[in-house]
């Protein structure tokens, strides 16, 4: 496709998709407020003729005796779940007699699982849950695509609730949960400042990225998309590190990184989130929501800016992007008697992000004369779900993303589009003692740019199947999860995915998961490799690039210790990943060339993982760490062994949380270690070391709750003001030929501080 037809292309559905957002944002808030009528089969499933209209009911307290307001109540093995109200009551309705088996939680404390006989007379006078200061007692369907407690899945997943998204506040994502032991942010260009995750070392494209289940960043949105998602949106990230393509497809290799949107249910009914930082950025989260009767609300935007151009290291580049973003967000639940049965959720993201020398300004967009990095995105996601009130154990979701990026690297143009198309049909039940999973999906993704790359647009139609057993043996310390998936590509023919789990008790504290399985990834090469654009480095492609296919197995340990009301959780992790066809670049071959191609060898990620964390007091002193210790290389079909670019040989994390009891303070301090790396090389007179140092990065923040919903927070980030040298390779040349991007290792930015005040008016 010619660069003019690609956009004229691209132009055609800006208009038409972001409409499209903004309208669905409206809608998700607006409609309770026009009250429209619930059908009366809808609100009372008996009358619509159904047959399975019993019910369990009952009350969740704590060990007082206290109500515990919005605990979670599921049906283990359906898609039935519900939310306590604000007395701790709930209500699961439209059962079917028999024995049911019923997972209950609440954050903060351990979750449980009960067996419950439904019949006409069914109900729970009350449901005693006790404090887990170890936090293992979170909800995740992650793991299984089925609600579980962590500490019953049998695929170890680490969930990360808002409180610590929290810590050290930030408007980014990608930043807050860099800090998770076996994470690390990435930075893939010293002028633009693309990021991504590294899960164990595997570089960003290799994990799944979910929001709310659906796997719908991918490939151009893995570069920019991510970085729109504002932690202010979240209550949790749910974050598994191991195979999972019998679930995810293609795109889990790594691991998967699930973001679960706020509730409108539990929303408050207006919150504010204002900071701004010593380096004139400014940050605003504003959210309403609604409820009448049973659709319930919420719509939230972001404004995000900063224009001050700051050049520490003296290199005459922006030592980090200046941005201008906005954010739409719009949710919309029916749940009829308190359970959902029906969600509709859309995202509209513009961002204008720029990184170059100080002269620049947006006419010298695409400029040989003055340097510039400047990248337009438009991002346009909608998911939705909805359980049939007819079909129990049946689940439907759905999404669309539609993802526009219109760049100038100096002068250099890279205009590209993307659009992905999501569908499973899922159905699952317990029969016995097995959770049986079993569905269909159906991925359609078209992209293209302005590159070589896509001469016509490149169209995908990814049809799967997939089926998923899970079975906890007769004696209960068992539990076995097996699963196979199968995708068809047009290219590649039937992809085969299988999957296997084990999770034994050992005692009473201690559990062993295993987990194995294999992945399968189509690289999109400019889409995921900002080296390939960015930077005067030619790009060679060596020959027609085959998928990459990877063998995975991971061994989780996770013991808790126990001191008597302050026990301690330990986790310790192996994991070992082969690739064949693995595509990495060469920056060896000539000063001015990257060449990617095959590795005709294999490349191996694998590692050791220990992490503990342990709440002491009730909540008035926590704090965790861990440390990986990884091994990332590639061996040649000569059995030449060499380390991975930017993966770090060791790398440890901690966060300590201190609540004050004489004043309502909180006190946050966390921090990080990065081992040494390898590096790209560099001839003379531009050569720098090709391993860096090992550095570290500390953050602190104070939070003083000032009463009615409202709390001022003061956050200091990288206290000891430690940065790498200028990541650029002769920037006094930005269009010369030895001009290069991709020298970064470590932190780009120096000392700053945040100061932000949060509201939420309760419902």
């Amino acid at each position: 496709m010619s660069p003019s037809s690609h956009t004229a292309y691209r132009r055609r559905g800006v208009a038409y998709a972001t409409a499209c957002a903004l309208v669905v944002s409206v809608l998700a808030w607006a409609l309770p407020v026009l009250a429209l009528p619930v059908p009366l089969a809808a609100q009372n499933p008996s009358r619509a003729g159904q047959d399975i209209s019993l019910i369990v009911a009952g009350r969740i307290v704590d060990d007082s005796g206290r109500a515990i307001p919005y605990a979670g109540v599921a049906v283990k093995g359906s898609p039935r779940s519900v939310r306590a109200d604000a007395d701790g009551r709930f209500r699961l309705a439209g059962l079917e007699a028999g024995t049911i088996a019923i997972v209950v939680s609440a954050q903060g404390y351990a979750a449980i699982e009960t067996e419950v006989d439904v019949d006409a007379a069914s109900t729970l006078a009350v449901i005693t849950l006790v404090r887990d200061p170890v936090a293992m007692g979170a909800i995740t369907v992650t793991a299984t695509m089925k609600a579980t407690s962590v500490a019953a899945s049998p695929v170890k997943v680490n969930v990360v609730p808002r409180a610590v998204l929290q810590r050290s506040a930030t408007n980014n994502l990608v930043e807050a949960i860099s800090y998770v032991n076996g994470l690390r942010q990435q930075v893939d260009c010293g002028v633009c400042y693309t990021n991504s995750l590294r899960i164990n070392g595997m570089e960003g494209p290799y994990t799944a990225v979910l929001i709310d289940g659906m796997p719908i960043m991918s490939s151009l949105a893995s570069v920019y998309g991510l970085n729109g998602i504002n932690p202010a949106l979240v209550q949790q990230v749910e974050i598994m590190k191991g195979p999972s393509s019998t679930l995810y497809g293609s795109e889990a290799m790594a691991g998967v990184i699930n973001v679960v949107t706020k509730d409108p249910r539990f929303s408050p009914r207006f919150a504010l989130d204002a900071s701004g930082t010593s380096d004139a950025e400014g940050n605003v989260d504003l959210a309403l929501s609604t409820e009448l009767g049973d659709v319930s609300g919420v719509l939230s935007g972001n404004a995000a800016y900063n224009s001050r151009f700051v050049d520490d290291n003296r290199d005459g580049f922006t030592d980090f992007p200046l941005n201008t973003r906005g954010v739409v967000f719009g949710k919309m639940d029916w749940s009829p008697g308190g359970q959902r049965r029906a969600s509709l959720a859309t995202r509209y993201v513009y961002e204008d992000r720029f990184g170059g020398v100080e002269a620049w300004s947006a006419a010298d967009r695409g400029s040989s004369e003055v340097y510039g990095e400047s990248i337009h995105t438009n991002r346009v996601e909608v998911l939705g779900t909805y359980l049939p009130s007819r079909f129990p154990d049946v689940r439907l979701e759905g999404s669309y993303a539609w993802h526009d990026q219109n760049s100038w690297y100096g002068d250099s143009n890279y205009d590209a589009t993307q659009h992905i198309a999501f569908a499973n049909a899922l159905w699952g039940r317990m029969v016995g003692r097995h959770d049986l999973l079993v569905g269909a999906t159906a991925r359609y993704q078209t992209y293209d740019d302005n590159t070589p790359a896509t001469a016509t647009v490149d169209r995908r139609l990814i049809p799967g199947l997939l089926a998923q057993d899970e079975v906890r043996m007769a004696r209960g310390a068992l539990t076995v999860l097996a699963g196979f998936r199968v995708d068809r590509h047009d290219e590649h023919g039937l992809i085969p995915s299988p999957r296997l789990a084990l999770k034994w008790d050992a005692t009473e504290h201690t559990a062993l998961r295993l987990n194995a399985g294999t992945g399968f990834r189509v690289v999109s090469l400019f889409a995921e490799d900002h080296a390939a654009l960015s930077g005067a480095r030619d790009v060679v492609i060596a020959s027609e690039l085959a998928p990459e296919r990877s063998r995975s197995v991971t061994l989780n340990a996770n013991r808790i210790i126990e001191f008597g009301p302050n026990p301690m959780m330990i986790d310790l992790d192996l994991f070992h990943t082969r690739f064949s066809n693995r595509i990495r670049p060469d920056y060896d071959v000539a000063p001015n060339l990257i060449v990617y191609d095959n590795l005709s060898g294999h490349a191996v990620s694998r590692g050791i993982s220990l992490a503990l964390n342990q709440n002491i007091d009730f909540d008035r002193f926590r704090y965790s760490a861990g440390v990986t210790v990884q091994d990332v290389h590639s061996v040649d079909a000569g059995g030449v062994r060499e380390k991975d670019f930017f993966a770090a040989d060791v790398r440890a994390v901690f966060g300590v949380t201190y609540n004050m009891r004489s004043l309502p303070l909180s006190l946050d301090y966390t921090g990080s270690v990065t081992g040494p790396m390898r590096l790209p090389s560099y001839d003379e007179p531009f050569a720098r070391p090709e391993r860096s140092p090992a550095y570290s990065v500390h953050n602190a923040q104070a939070t003083m709750t000032l009463g009615a919903g409202a709390a001022l927070y003061l956050s200091v980030k990288n206290v000891f003001d430690f940065t790498q040298p200028s990541p650029l390779v002769d920037p006094a040349n930005p269009f010369g030929d030895a001009f290069d991007t991709a020298y970064v290792y470590g932190p780009v930015r120096g000392r700053h501080a945040m100061l932000g005040l949060r509201y939420g008016a309760s419902r």
